[in-house]
C-alpha cells in the first residue's frame, strides 16, 4: 500500500520505488487483478488539514 497526499504525489516515482521494494523483497506486481484506491480522509480531516490523503493498494505476487 501507498499514500498520496492530494494528487500532489509523483506517481512515476511512487511507482518506481514500490517496483524497487517488490524487486528487492522477490515480489512483483500482479497484474492479474485490479489495483484498488480509497479516500482515508473524512471531510472533517480535510477540512483541518487542508488535503485528503489516498491510500493505493496493489497486488503482488512472489517472483
Amino acid at each position: 500500500m501507498a499514500t498520496d497526499i492530494d494528487q500532489k504525489t509523483d506517481k512515476g516515482l511512487m511507482d518506481a520505488e514500490i517496483d524497487r521494494f517488490l524487486s528487492e523483497n522477490r515480489f512483483e506486481r500482479d497484474t492479474s487483478r485490479s489495483e484498488l484506491g480509497n479516500i482515508i480522509t473524512s471531510p472533517l480531516a480535510k477540512e483541518i488539514m487542508g488535503y485528503e490523503q489516498m491510500d493505493y493498494y496493489i497486488p503482488i505476487k512472489a517472483k
